[in-house]
Formats: structure tokens, sequence, C-alpha cells
């Protein structure tokens, strides 16, 4: 038997990317004519079939796709479970699809997931280029999580990370620290203003406004956080270390605790560490992590409302914002 024919095949045999065949399929705005066409004539001629995406052609398939970029951060499954929470409530079920985060393995899983035609797509901490995610919200129903700018044609969620970043930084000049240091993430212009970015640009802020000196180490991401300990292991070691490390996330938080007890710092008489998000392993007591909650299943919840309203016809953007609560434990407070 000859092996049945793919969208790729149609997308080669048409000259055109996937996303243009899944257009088709979806009978998405904004296709010319001569497009169609030839995207038409290729599946005839390669007796082309959709198979997940047959109900979708007839309609909704009541199925809401989840990208997570990054399964080994905490955070995001306590965000995945406030979307599942919500839609327990509706017709939808959810598909999650999980990708390291580097743009050609996440584009590739949203091409795939939007193959089965789904109704929407709510995307948590996408690595994404801009005009990438402008270009798919064309075609379905977005929100996305952890993303601050606007005039994309989709709904993004966010925490107030200026408010909570500026509560981290008054929490430790309150308790006596001067050399407080940021660990973040390299920016991407072309990716947008993320959570990262925003929580830079209020750390500097606060560091200003109470007189000290700014210091940023920046990493890259990485899947099991050992860049972020090795490059805090070297910052620490050096004679003019940081009393203090506020880390952008509590995974390369934790980084930082296992960079200071390799080095036989204690932490919080020697070191301060705060995180961000208050993920369940920074409550545990081995961890005992300050950190800002975001209360991770209110995004999750709030995310699913707006892509549900999208989905029902509401064209306009919707940025929300939840408001941060600092929790401090041992790693701040060694009275907690």
């Amino acid at each position: 038997m000859s092996k049945r024919a793919t969208i790729q095949d149609v997308a080669d045999r048409a000259g055109v990317s996937r996303a243009a065949v899944s257009k088709v399929l979806r009978n998405a705005y904004g296709l010319s004519d001569e497009m169609r066409r030839r995207v038409e004539a290729a599946m005839r001629e390669l007796a082309y079939r959709p198979q997940m995406a047959a109900r979708g052609l007839r309609g909704s398939t009541d199925t809401l796709g989840v990208l997570m970029s990054d399964i080994r951060n905490p955070f995001f499954p306590d965000i995945f479970d406030g979307v599942v929470a919500r839609l327990k409530q509706t017709k939808y079920q959810p598909l999650l699809g999980v990708r390291p985060s580097a743009d050609a393995t996440e584009r590739s899983l949203i091409e795939t997931m939007l193959d089965r035609n789904l109704d929407g797509l709510v995307m948590i901490g996408p690595h994404l280029e801009r005009d990438y995610l402008v270009e798919v919200a064309r075609d379905v129903p977005v929100v996305v999580i952890g993303w601050h700018d606007s005039g994309g044609g989709f709904d993004t969620v966010n925490n107030d990370d200026r408010a909570g970043a500026a509560a981290v930084v008054d929490h430790l000049v309150a308790a006596g620290h001067r050399r407080i240091g940021f660990l973040g993430l390299e920016e991407s212009g072309a990716r947008g203003t993320n959570s990262a970015t925003v929580r830079r640009e209020s750390y500097i802020e606060a560091m200003a406004c109470h007189g000290l000196e700014a210091t940023i180490v920046d990493s890259r991401w990485s899947p099991d956080s050992l860049h972020e300990r090795d490059l805090a292991a070297g910052w620490l070691a050096r004679p003019d270390r940081p009393t203090a490390i506020f880390a952008w996330t509590d995974k390369v938080a934790i980084a930082v605790l296992a960079a200071a007890d390799q080095l036989g710092l204690r932490v919080p008489d020697d070191l301060a560490v705060v995180g961000y998000d208050n993920s369940w392993v920074a409550g545990l007591l081995q961890i005992s992590l300050t950190s800002v909650d975001q209360d991770a299943v209110t995004l999750g919840r709030k995310a699913t409302d707006l892509l549900i309203d999208r989905i029902d016809g509401r064209r306009s953007e919707i940025h929300a914002v939840t408001e941060p609560r600092l929790i401090v434990r041992r790693s701040t407070n060694s009275d907690r």
C-alpha cells in the first residue's frame, strides 16, 4: 500500500508552508484565491484526506490547545491546573502540547496542534517572535500568559510583574541588604516584552529609588538549570559578590540555592535568595524560598475565560493583570 499523504506533502507539492495548508483546511480569513487553488490542487493530486481535522472542517472541535514551553518549570503545571479546573464547567477539552523553549520546536508544535483544528490556543510563557504570534492569532483565537505587549490581535494575562519586583527589592532593602543582584534571562527584542524583561526593568527602577546600584547577570534558558547554577556559582565566588539575589523565576532561584550550597554559603545568613512564582516547590520545607505569588490557578482560569470569550466572537483585545503577593520564607528570614 502506498503511504498516506501528509499535510507536509501537500505543502511541498503546493510550494507553501504547513501553516498555509492548515489555513485552507480551516477556511481561514485572508487567503488569496491563488493560494487556495494551489493547495486544493495539491490535495487532489495527492489524494490527501485530513485525519484529525475532519470534524473541525464542519465546525467546532470543542478542543482548546495549551502550549507549555517548559514542563520542568514547576509553575507552569500549576497554571494548567487552572485551565483544567475552568474547562470542567464547559464543553471544551484541553489538548496539552509541550516543547523546549526554542523557536523551531515551538513553531512545529503550534502548527501540529492547529492541524487538529483547535477552537483556540492558550500559550504559557512562549519564546517566540512577536510577528509569528500575530500570524497565529489571525487564524485562531489566542491568549498568551507571560507576555506584556498589546496590539497583536490576541489577549494576555499577566501578574503585575512591575509591582512584584519592586516589592522584592523593598523587602531585601528593609532586611539590610545593599548589594542586591538580579539573575535574569537574556533579552530578545523580536520576542516582545516578556515577564523577565518587566521584572528586570522594575528591579533597576526600585534599586535607583533606594539609591543603590543595580547589578544584573543574564542567563540563557536551559532545561535542567545547570547553566543558571554554574553562572550563579561564578558570581557568588567573586569577592564583591551580592549579599542577596533576586532570581526572575523560582526555577532559577532554586539553581542559586544549589550554587550557594556548593560554595558553603549559608542561606539567609551569607546570602538571601528570592524567586518569583511561588510554585509548590518554593513552599517545600527543605527549600523554603521567599517568592512572589502570582496565583497560577487564577492565571489559568482567567486565560481560559478570555479564550472562550474570543471564540464566542469578541474581537477587542483584553490584557488582564493579577496582583502579586510576596511570600516570605526562610531564604530571606532565618526566623521563618
